[in-house]
């Protein structure tokens, strides 16, 4: 059986790969100008899925934790 917080993420990274399908501009770059991954890629990242999971916390479109 999957967890509340596996289905969660699951959810949030489905709802990250619609939004960058749909407006990949939107998003900060991953690859600097010499190809490599940005240094501070994992913090951006994290606020960009932390974001999204609270607009779909507000959607209720996410499972609540039972601890919450």
């Amino acid at each position: 059986m999957t967890d509340v917080t596996q289905e969660r993420m699951a959810l949030v990274f489905n709802e990250w790969a619609r939004q960058y399908a749909e407006d990949p501009e939107g998003f900060d770059e991953i690859l600097d100008a010499s190809g490599n991954p940005v240094t501070d890629y994992g913090e951006r990242a994290a606020t960009t899925f932390r974001r999204i999971a609270r607009g779909m916390d507000a959607q209720e479109l996410l499972p609540v934790p039972a601890d919450v």
